[in-house]
């Protein structure tokens, strides 16, 4: 054998060796254990919210045999919405006030009906994503309470309300009877024996509040608190974040890339960021700068255990807030501990502030039970003020004021405290009672 010969052969066997390698490594399939998805082991925490997670209903008011009931309860809420969500509206469209033949204020409390009511005018045009309208062509329209009436049930179709209050329109959507039928039997009978008795007030000629006519008792917490991922925030809200510049201030921190700045106030856990080159701009409607708001928040993961819901909102302002409920009632704090408010720009968001911290878990105390006072007396110390516009209050509602501690181990500790408030505008106040020595006065907007 020549020594080329031998060559071609020890090639021929390397490119064979090759080959077999090569197709060895393509074929490898390892084994495994199997991965049980049930283990607690790995958790990835989801904090996207869709629209009905964030836009719900505040309370259940229920008019009957010449009373009204009215309920915050969460659970019996969520049922309403779940059966509500799965009808069908058609046919939907304006009904005039005038063919109405009576006020506008006595339609909308008429014995006999179920007033589902939210916190502020929500546009049709993204709550359709909760509802299901067959219409292709539906009105455009917002409306802050869904009302069915007992006795608009007949036929094959009947009639279900979105009402505007403050705007006094009423748009009619044509629902399937035995829908709604069964909606009534399941939860307008027997709410009578099951809700408290509320009081129906008159404010103005435009405007009627129901307040309970007994003392309300309610349960008060104390939680220990979580913070949010700071860097989430940063990267949310700056470009380029790897060019942010941070400081220590006398409030806590501050972040600039040059144009924007991020302040965390780490004494109140708020975070306030504002970008003075953004110019106010008018979005094509209401629905979109809802929307748009919703979306800035789950893109950073910020909506702190789902607590937060939808609140209020300024087309002309560009501006929205979302409010912390607990246990179906709102939570108010001065130092806006409780609200995440945007004000958006031409392109980007121009101004937010929120809180960083969640509730984490709730302390088991005595004596947690608090009683708050009648709604009787409630009005009867509204009207005594001289320095409240009685005719101007918009609404009127138990709520939690926050306040902030820390315990034994320097573990700061948030208290939900039960209080009554009145609403003027978009600003929400302490109900002020002789022994809160005037009340507190600031807005909580």
């Amino acid at each position: 054998m020549n020594f080329e010969r031998a060559k071609s052969i020890i090639l021929i066997i390397l490119v064979g060796t090759s080959i077999f390698l090569t197709w060895s490594i393509w074929t490898y399939e390892p084994e495994y254990d199997q991965f049980d998805q049930s283990s607690d082991l790995i958790k990835i925490k989801s904090d996207v919210q869709i629209v009905s997670d964030v836009i719900k209903p505040v309370s259940i008011l229920f008019h009957g045999n010449g009373q009204h009931f009215q309920t915050f309860n969460p659970d019996e809420i969520g049922k309403m919405e779940k059966e509500f969500s799965q009808w069908r509206f058609s046919g939907v469209k304006e009904i005039s006030v005038k063919r109405l033949q009576r006020k506008f204020d006595d339609f909308v409390h008429e014995d006999g009906s179920i007033e589902i009511k939210f916190s502020d005018d929500v546009p049709i045009a993204l709550y359709k994503t909760v509802l299901n309208i067959t219409d292709k062509d539906a009105p455009g329209f917002s409306f802050d309470r869904i009302i069915i009436k007992q006795k608009d049930i007949s036929g094959n179709e009947s009639a279900v309300y979105f009402v505007s209050y403050d705007q006094e329109k009423i748009y009619q959507g044509m629902v399937e009877s035995k829908r709604v039928r069964d909606f009534m039997d399941d939860f307008y009978t027997g709410s009578y024996s099951k809700h408290p008795v509320y009081t129906a007030e008159t404010i103005n000629s435009k405007r009627t509040l129901f307040v309970p006519e007994k003392s309300v008792k309610i349960n008060k917490f104390q939680y220990y608190i979580d913070n949010l991922d700071i860097g989430n925030l940063k990267n949310a809200l700056f470009n380029y974040p790897k060019y942010v510049r941070q400081d220590s201030v006398s409030v806590g921190e501050e972040y600039t890339d040059g144009t924007r700045l991020m302040t965390v106030n780490k004494e109140n856990y708020l975070i306030s960021y504002i970008n003075p080159a953004q110019k106010s701009k008018l979005f094509d409607s209401s629905s979109d700068l809802l929307q748009k708001s919703i979306d800035f928040i789950n893109d950073h993961a910020g909506w702190e255990d789902n607590n937060y819901r939808f609140a209020y909102m300024s087309e002309n302002e560009q501006r929205v807030v979302f409010r912390l409920f607990v246990n179906g009632y709102p939570a108010f704090n001065e130092s806006g501990m409780t609200e995440i408010e945007q004000i958006w720009g031409k392109e980007e968001i121009y101004s937010y502030e929120r809180p960083y911290f969640s509730l984490a878990s709730v302390l088991p105390s005595e004596g947690s039970v608090k009683t708050l006072p009648n709604g009787r007396e409630v009005l009867n110390q509204l009207k005594s003020k001289e320095n409240i516009d009685f005719k101007s209050v918009e609404d009127i509602s138990v709520g939690y004021k926050l306040n902030k501690s820390l315990d034994s181990k320097l573990v700061t500790l948030v208290t939900l405290d039960p209080t009554w408030y009145y609403r003027i505008g978009d600003k929400w106040f302490i109900v002020p009672f002789d022994e809160d020595s005037g009340g507190d006065q600031s807005g909580l907007e």
